[in-house]
């Protein structure tokens, strides 16, 4: 699915929600989470060429494994975690997609850490 196609998709997506919404539907909230799914599962779906870009560029520097797993992890949850916020907010639950963001910033940090750690020792070592 190209670009046009997917805007094309959320046009329909959003004027659907309109008509709705002017009818006095409560199912508008329903396509919202359907149209968003939808785009998600898309995207996803071209994340494989991401990765082996990512996967490319790491051989070339003869990055660790161990580093690149890290640095598909972080992807991943951010990715992942901002389609959930906006799931929410879209839903009018900005709060709790709030409440995703933050506990996404904790995980990458944990998922980063021993890249920190490893960084320090370096550094240490160095001075």
């Amino acid at each position: 699915m190209n670009i046009l196609q997917i805007v094309s998709f959320a046009a329909v997506g959003v004027v659907t929600i309109k008509f709705l919404s002017e009818i006095g539907s409560n199912t508008q909230i329903y396509v919202r989470i359907i149209v968003g799914l939808t785009l998600f599962s898309v995207a996803c779906s071209q994340l494989d060429v991401v990765f082996q870009i990512i996967q490319q560029l790491a051989n070339k520097v003869n990055m660790e494994g161990t580093y690149l797993t890290i640095i598909f992890k972080i992807i991943g949850i951010a990715y992942i975690s901002e389609f959930g916020y906006q799931l929410c907010k879209d839903a009018g639950e900005e709060g709790i997609g709030g409440k995703i963001q933050f506990a996404a910033k904790v995980m990458i940090f944990v998922v980063a850490a021993p890249v920190i750690l490893a960084l320090i020792d370096l550094i240490t070592q160095l001075l």
